[in-house]
């Protein structure tokens, strides 16, 4: 679908994806729960800031487990539902070096919704200290990357969601290709001015989102 090539762990069903210095890595494998699509938020200390999460009115889902000599991770849900993962910043704990291609369509953004989005820019920027950019014209805070990670939206939407977005360079193409092979239209295609985007579900129903800039 998009070209991504997978770097598969032998110890475990989970693929990784190189992002070749655009983007961000990621990962697809198998969890008996059904699992989703979700982006993690790199942090310093992620037992702290799932503390912060639940005061904040969030709930853990997952708490902190370390993967040793990769990764340590937790999960929890914002104010209106939505999944979100953290990891720790830790130079020391790094995945095996991947000897897949540079992915050819990269995630580069990702995007929060929901039903009061005032109460989730405030919680996400006191939970990770986010600075939001509000076009005067419509209800989406915007969050600069700052040369580290990807860059993203928080905004308003009647069905409560957190995505990530795949840069490629025909949206509709794209979304057709995806319908070929058993995704689903969530949002058609559209011109949203500074970028062109759709939403669909794969054959296990994760949202996941494409888009293209327009500038």
């Amino acid at each position: 679908m998009f070209a991504w090539q997978f770097n598969v762990m032998p110890e475990m069903d989970y693929g990784l994806v190189d992002n070749g210095g655009r983007g961000i890595n990621g990962g697809i494998g198998t969890s008996p729960d059904g699992g989703g699509a979700l982006f993690y938020v790199e942090v310093p200390d992620p037992q702290a800031t799932l503390h912060q999460a639940e005061k904040l009115g969030g709930k853990t889902t997952m708490p902190v487990m370390e993967i040793p000599g990769i990764v340590t991770l937790a999960q929890f849900t914002d104010p209106e539902g939505n999944r979100i993962g953290i990891v720790k910043n830790d130079p020391t704990m790094t995945p095996p070096p991947s000897p897949a291609s540079p992915a050819a369509n990269p995630v580069t953004w990702f995007e929060v919704a929901g039903k009061d989005s005032n109460k989730l820019r405030d919680f996400y920027g006191k939970l990770f200290g986010w600075q939001f950019n509000l076009p005067p014209d419509m209800d989406y805070g915007m969050v600069d990357a700052e040369g580290h990670g990807i860059g993203g939206g928080v905004g308003g939407g009647d069905k409560p969601h957190a995505i990530f977005y795949a840069e490629v360079e025909y949206p509709q193409g794209a979304m057709d290709k995806i319908v070929a092979n058993g995704g689903k239209v969530a949002t058609p295609v559209m011109d949203g001015g500074m970028v062109t985007f759709g939403l669909f579900t794969d054959p296990e129903g994760n949202l996941v989102g494409v888009f293209k800039s327009n500038q």
